[in-house]
């Protein structure tokens, strides 16, 4: 029986679709009308033709390696796109065929897909877009909700140079803000040294503007130009290009952004100050004590609250302590406070004592409702004697931390908050007498009072961290015993702590290692000196081999990061052998790094060595340098 050719079938010349015979090794034996039309050849030119021939380059590969393969492994292929080559161009087409039997002729079909291809194609755009669009919201989103998280002008540069080298895309970028000298760098990720944008042009700019590989966004706020970002353009060939649609949306909200930090900040600055106003003053100066204070206010963004402390001289050579706890929170409480302590200052003075100002004080938060049920403990040292005589009125009890010894707690000369219902006709006081070095620790509740767990236990956490710190300088032992004591602390109530120290003989300063603080610690020292004989001489040169000490170990010990603290402590040491010995001790956390000497800076240790008699670099955790010169007084 003979095959029938497939030309001479009905329809098959005239079919819509392109059609082939092929041998079984891929040569055209037969084309229709439409595939000759497609491929711009006659009968004559496709005779002996591998189909293959027809194909675009990609397609003659994938059907030489993958599509005749596997045709005569299964039989069929259906619907594989594939493009023709043409005298006009290529056509998109898709590919059906059949290898029949026994003799292996491959009948193909080629539908047309340029309609196909170019739904495909809108729809890989329309999908990239979406893709796009969803990565713009996202960063703008991640963006937008930092900028609205942030409080203070370092909080928006945190933010913008963070999102720089993230959702924004950049691979570096620096930010510069407006100040009083114009535009002013303020920070950087992923690069130092980045030049000035033109100010001149973004003062007009408010879209991104593209500068030699960074793009530059202005950052207007409603009125003037609060700064501008500078951003790297990623340089990896895969890496999409900056986004500046997004980095226009990015400046706008950061500009608006910017104007409500400065407003913030202004009015913070002006309510800080005024809450500021209700605290305690600086102490008084004088080396025979020392204190040191920690407050932190119970609610957020307040600088003050019911908690308070006031350090002052009832009288001369009378010091005069307080820690206080006006019932309830925020700036009522804070207004009640200040009235209190205000009235603690106006009622202590010569022959009044603990008991009689607390007897006065009753009178008083008659007249200020806000003020009733306050607790206070009050505390008055002589300086020259060590006598302490204090009195609490439902406060918690001090604690006492004796230079030998376990601390302990105070429970005596107690009675009821002011302005109780009850409350006796005269309160009742007590005395201690303190040795030098002896410690007196006074806190509010909010350090030891927790609602899972008694007071009892509280107390007894309190004792064993002052325990634990008492050998410590007095700033650092505060601050630690408060950290620890609050460290599970599950909600937030006012804490004030006040540690006083009665050195007698000694001098005693703790100062930020920003240094900030040195101008007058240079002052209090060369009094305490004075004070002790010293003559000008021997004054000056320990005045400025102190700071000089003081100055090395914040540089190479802190970084003179404001967080850090360098303590200064001097005492004098009496000799048998001859005239006393002034010894300082300045101690930091970090290692000291010694420097290189150059013209400028790195002299210290050869500048101490010049003006002391000895010099003892004592390393450790932490570094303390010990100064030991002989005390000349100064001739009648």
């Amino acid at each position: 029986m003979s095959r029938v050719s497939p030309s001479s079938v009905d329809g098959w010349e005239t079919a819509p679709c392109a059609l082939l015979t092929l041998r079984a090794d891929g040569t055209v034996l037969e084309a229709n009308a439409l595939l000759r039309e497609w491929a711009g050849r006659t009968p004559e030119e496709l005779a002996g033709l591998r189909f293959s021939d027809l194909l675009s380059v990609g397609g003659r590969i994938f059907w030489e390696t993958h599509l005749s393969p596997l045709l005569h492994v299964d039989g069929r292929v259906e619907e594989v796109a594939l493009e023709l080559r043409s005298p006009t161009g290529r056509t998109p087409v898709l590919m059906t065929a059949v290898v029949q039997q026994p003799d292996g002729q491959v009948q193909v079909a080629l539908s047309g897909a340029r309609e196909r291809s170019r739904y495909e194609r809108e729809l890989v755009a329309a999908r990239t877009a979406a893709e796009r669009s969803a990565q713009q919201v996202t960063a703008l989103q991640e963006v937008t909700a930092a900028l609205s998280g942030a409080v203070g002008v370092d909080a928006l540069t945190d933010v913008l140079l963070t999102a720089s080298t993230g959702p924004l895309g950049a691979s570096a970028g620096t930010l510069w803000l407006s100040g009083p000298g114009g535009l002013e760098a303020v920070g950087s990720a992923g690069e130092t040294g980045a030049a000035l944008p033109e100010a001149g042009v973004l003062l007009h700019e408010r879209a991104p503007v593209p500068d030699a590989g960074r793009v530059v966004v202005p950052l207007h706020g409603s009125a003037a130009l609060q700064g501008v970002l500078s951003l790297v353009a990623p340089e990896g060939g895969g890496d999409d290009p900056l986004d500046l649609e997004v980095l226009t949306a990015v400046g706008q909200q950061a500009g608006l952004a910017l104007d409500r930090a400065h407003l913030y900040e202004q009015s913070a600055s002006v309510a800080h100050e005024l809450q500021r106003s209700l605290l305690a003053g600086a102490p008084p100066v004088d080396g025979r004590f020392s204190v040191a204070t920690v407050y932190r206010p119970g609610v957020e963004m307040l600088e003050v609250g019911g908690d308070w402390y006031d350090v002052f001289l009832a009288e001369e050579g009378v010091l005069s302590v307080v820690v206080g706890d006006v019932v309830g929170r925020g700036l009522g409480a804070a207004t009640a406070m200040g009235q209190l302590r205000s009235a603690v200052r106006a009622v202590a003075g010569p022959g009044v004592g603990p008991a009689r100002l607390l007897s006065r004080l009753d009178r008083f938060v008659e007249q200020v409702e806000a003020a009733g049920m306050a607790t206070l403990a009050y505390a008055e040292l002589d300086l020259a004697t060590g006598l302490l005589r204090y009195a609490c009125a439902g406060h918690p009890p001090p604690v006492l931390l004796p230079a030998d010894g376990e601390p302990s707690l105070v429970w005596d000369g107690r009675s009821t908050p002011l302005g109780a219902f009850v409350h006796p006709q005269e309160r009742s006081e007590a005395s201690l007498q303190l040795s030098p070095g002896d410690r007196l620790l006074l806190y509010t509740d909010g350090l030891v009072e927790r609602r899972d767990r008694s007071l009892d236990e509280g107390l007894e956490l309190l004792s064993q961290a002052a325990a634990q710190v008492a050998a410590a300088p007095l700033g650092e032992a505060v601050r630690t015993l408060t950290s620890r004591l609050l460290v599970d602390e599950r909600g937030r109530d006012d804490v004030c702590v006040l540690l006083l120290s009665w050195a007698a003989n000694a001098f005693e300063r703790d100062l930020s290692a920003d240094l900030s603080g040195l101008a007058g610690i240079r002052a209090e020292l060369g009094s305490w000196l004075s004070q002790r004989g010293a003559d000008e001489v021997t004054r000056q040169e320990l005045v400025l081999a102190a700071s000089e000490a003081v100055a090395n170990a914040a540089e190479h010990g802190s970084g003179r990061r404001s967080a850090e603290r360098v303590t200064l402590q001097a005492r004098v040491v009496a000799r048998t052998d001859g005239p006393a010995d002034v010894v300082l001790q300045v101690r930091d956390h970090g290692r000291w790094r010694t420097p290189t000497a150059s013209e400028e800076r790195g002299r210290g240790l050869t500048i101490i060595g010049a003006l002391v008699d000895d010099v003892v670099v004592e390393a450790g955790e932490g570094t303390t340098v010990v100064l030991r010169k002989q005390l000349r007084r100064a001739t009648a």
